[in-house]
């Protein structure tokens, strides 16, 4: 390969990145930062923080999996503690049990789980959306009467949505900035996006087999197109 081929190779792997960053920019980040319209502490405009929180983590699962090329909750924490642990190192610290507790409990029971920890205290999690840093990721104590008359002591962990959002979004430009920089990165995000709408990534000889989808529902679909 002659110097002026490997410079033109080189010249063309780098506008392709480009190109792939900004497909995160205008397809990933855009969207986010369209439908939580953040201007502020006053942001968040009429969506409760149960959603918010969802939202904010569903964009965490996607961006874990851009990130390592699978749909695994572990690349999703991967993607916590190496990004967002960039904005603020207590997210790498602790984003394994934020990702559990959060988002694992929102999808599946619109609330986020609580937790009981060796030495047998509750850990809970309070949302608030006052922008202050120096209050984020702290404990604060809550008594709460259980139905028996009996106190007991609850330890929430604060998190504030503003920051976790604004964080979100810092992480995203720092993994686009690496998109731009890093040949390996742009291409496992390239394969990973082409791949999210392949038809093999759900087939329905797959399908068939899980125990909440019957045949009726296939037969559906297909009935349909055969009438067109």
């Amino acid at each position: 390969m002659t110097g002026a081929n490997s410079g033109e190779e080189a010249i063309a792997k780098a506008m392709h990145r480009i190109m792939n960053a900004e497909r995160v920019e205008g397809y990933i980040k855009k969207p986010l930062e369209e439908v939580i319209h953040y201007e502020g502490r006053k942001a968040f405009l009429s969506a409760s923080d149960d959603m918010l929180m969802l939202l904010i983590f569903t964009y965490i699962d996607l961006m874990g999996y851009l990130y390592k090329g699978s749909s695994k909750s572990i690349y999703a924490v991967e993607f916590i503690r190496e990004y967002l642990g960039k904005v603020d190192r207590r997210y790498s610290e602790v984003g394994g049990l934020l990702y559990d507790a959060i988002r694992h409990g929102m999808v599946h029971l619109s609330t986020p789980k609580r937790m009981k920890l060796q030495d047998g205290k509750i850990l809970d999690f309070l949302f608030s959306r006052s922008g202050q840093r120096e209050e984020y990721l702290k404990i604060v104590k809550y008594p709460e009467m259980q139905r028996t008359g009996a106190r007991v002591d609850i330890y929430r962990l604060t998190l504030d949505l503003p920051l976790l959002y604004k964080d979100l979004i810092s992480a995203i430009n720092k993994y686009i900035e690496g998109v731009r920089r890093e040949q390996v990165l742009s291409d496992v995000f390239e394969e990973a996006f082409g791949a999210r709408r392949k038809p093999e990534r759900a087939t329905e000889e797959q399908l068939i087999n899980k125990p909440y989808i019957r045949q009726s529902d296939f037969d559906f679909v297909k009935r349909l197109i055969s009438n067109l």
